[in-house]
């Protein structure tokens, strides 16, 4: 009787010692599975001159997408986390719109946040050209920013999940 009680002490004693291990570096993990700001989430094949930097003022992590304006085409697709930012060269010429995913605990199996999940795209297109002259070249350099109240300098729409680009 006394050995049983003994091993059901070791035996309680394991499980709470495993529970509190659990519990401590479960944020740890959850914070290795979360990609660092400028993870290209889908990769990128521009070869433009233009640059679209992106500040993530939100409370939450976010995916930008950056989509041709007619096939709604993904060129590329940034991870930012709450509070960074991303600037993402080589975008070409066109016209485009911005999608973003926001939210926290990124599925990347999913590609889609688990907590708090939004998906909207600014209201407006984003235009980038480039201009030869005979001594220089100007090139579009885009900064929007996302803030935690209102939208910072973006006008967003809700959008469904079967509107979002693929």
């Amino acid at each position: 009787m006394k050995d049983e009680i003994i091993c059901n002490r070791f035996l309680i004693s394991g499980i709470l010692a495993g529970l509190i291990f659990c519990l401590a570096t479960a944020p740890a993990l959850a914070e290795a599975d979360r990609p660092e700001s400028g993870t290209l989430i889908r990769e990128s094949d521009m070869t433009g001159r233009c640059q679209l930097d992106i500040i993530n003022n939100a409370p939450d992590d976010l995916v930008a997408y950056l989509c041709t304006m007619r096939e709604e085409r993904v060129k590329a697709a940034v991870y930012i986390r709450d509070g960074d930012a991303f600037n993402l060269t080589g975008v070409e010429d066109g016209s485009y719109y911005l999608y973003f995913r926001q939210g926290q605990g990124w599925n990347a199996g999913l590609e889609a946040f688990e907590v708090n999940a939004t998906s909207s795209r600014m209201r407006e297109p984003l235009l980038f050209q480039t201009i030869r002259t005979a001594d220089r070249i100007q090139y579009s350099w885009i900064e929007i920013t996302l803030e935690s109240s209102g939208d910072g300098n973006v006008e967003k729409v809700a959008v469904d999940e079967e509107d979002f680009p693929a």
